[in-house]
């Protein structure tokens, strides 16, 4: 396959605990910032600075139409409310690669512009409750 384009990645949500299994279809413009910390392990007898990568951190953003008739809406709303994690996958393509976890939603921004539609910006970071992050 050649160069892959938005529309093949997929994003799947569920019941912490367990692997997303419910694809969304109401997402757009979905990004999934992934960079490593560092601890500066420079010494005194160099000149430069090294360093040693330690923990990984990932968050996913994305953009939902604010339809009160969708499942995954209605789901992140109430999980967003109650502080409850959901299972969600984040994949480039089907059986892609990505990110398989358990997520605490941190951003639920509405928008209400006066000649579009309504949307939602939704921020969702690892949690641990029952299963950690994986890469799949």
């Amino acid at each position: 396959m050649g160069a892959l384009v938005g529309l093949d990645a997929k994003l799947y949500r569920g019941n912490a605990g367990s692997p997303a299994a419910t694809e969304m279809l109401n997402v757009r413009d979905v990004t999934r910032p992934d960079s490593k910390s560092e601890a500066d392990i420079s010494r005194r007898g160099s000149r430069w600075h090294v360093v040693k990568v330690t923990r990984r951190k990932v968050e996913v953003n994305f953009t939902m139409i604010n339809d009160d008739s969708d499942a995954d809406v209605l789901a992140l709303r109430n999980a967003y409310d109650a502080d409850t994690p959901l299972a969600f996958k984040v994949l480039d393509k089907a059986s892609g690669k990505g990110i398989d976890a358990d997520w605490e939603i941190t951003k639920f921004e509405e928008s209400h512009p006066d000649e579009t539609e309504q949307t939602i910006s939704v921020t969702i970071k690892p949690t641990y409750v029952t299963r950690w992050p994986a890469v799949v």
